[in-house]
């Protein structure tokens, strides 16, 4: 019975995971590229949902510039 190189044998492995692991990160690519979608329309959403709660505020309280971290509202003077 003939058998490889210990050199042989080594590449040869390298040569057969080499497709592999490209192959997987083609697929990690694909599944990123395609989550991109979502992660754009959530985005899109999540902005929508900001405007429209500032625009009920702005109703409810006049316009005014707002601090976040104390919820205090200056009016402004038009």
């Amino acid at each position: 019975m003939s058998k490889l190189e210990e050199k042989e044998l080594k590449e040869l492995k390298e040569s057969i995971a080499k497709p592999n692991q490209i192959a997987t990160e083609i697929g990690l690519r694909y599944i990123a590229y395609h989550s991109l979608d979502k992660l754009v329309d959530a985005f899109s959403e999540a902005s929508k949902e900001q405007q429209e709660l500032m625009k009920s505020i702005e109703e409810k309280h006049g316009k005014g510039s707002l601090n976040i971290d104390t919820g205090e509202i200056t009016p402004i003077e038009e």
